[in-house]
């Protein structure tokens, strides 16, 4: 307990940062999310397709190109708020505010039990490296290929069994990705640090959504 108390000091500036902009954009899309209109034509139309594109170019940008801290905020925010657009339309088929709500809260306890556990590790003297992170990315790959394939089946146990094993998944991330930034020196770039977080729980969020909703 000493040493990752010592561990979270020494990256306390950082890690105050990271947490500040995470709560930030959580609530950017927290926020979209419950006050955006949703309508039938919204459901199907191609306006989701256009700004998924406009993610992935973001995350792209904020990934290779150099930019002050200021700009990568604003694209950041620009990505939290497309996200709790999506999240609306996805809300609205689910029609269920209790859900919605104990999944958030769910995901924030799982986020913050792996937080934990990711820092323990480290403090143990356990260094998550390259070997992890690649076991992570093909295990999301093998996913991601699996929920392509059951948009065909239309299995309801396949589907909920896709999203538990996506939350173990990203359970795992968020291991990773603290380790990861208790090692790392970011050089007071905390954007990364609380965008890979952000999906971490965006994705979770969703995952318990979809394993819970009847």
């Amino acid at each position: 307990m000493v040493k990752l108390v010592s561990l979270l000091k020494g990256k306390k500036e950082l890690m105050i940062l990271t947490f500040a902009n995470l709560i930030t954009q959580l609530g950017i899309t927290y926020y979209v999310m419950n006050n955006t209109n949703v309508t039938d034509n919204d459901k199907t139309n191609m306006k989701h397709f256009m700004l998924i594109i406009v993610e992935f170019i973001i995350i792209y940008a904020l990934a290779v190109i150099p930019m002050p801290i200021w700009l990568k905020l604003i694209l950041f925010s620009t990505f939290s708020y497309i996200w709790g657009i999506l999240l609306a339309s996805f809300k609205s088929k689910i029609n269920d505010d209790n859900l919605i709500n104990m999944a958030m809260l769910g995901s924030i306890g799982v986020f913050f039990t792996m937080f934990l556990t990711g820092a323990f590790l480290l403090a143990s003297g356990v260094a998550l490296g390259f070997n992890t992170g690649l076991i992570l990315f093909f295990s999301l790959l093998v996913l991601i290929i699996a929920q392509i394939f059951s948009l065909f089946q239309k299995s309801t146990m396949l589907t909920k069994t896709l999203a538990a094993i996506g939350i173990v998944i990203f359970s795992g991330y968020i291991i990773y990705d603290t380790n990861t930034i208790l090692q790392r020196n970011y050089y007071g770039d905390f954007i990364q640090a609380s965008l890979d977080y952000y999906l971490d729980i965006l994705n979770i969020f969703t995952k318990v959504v979809t394993l819970n909703d009847n």
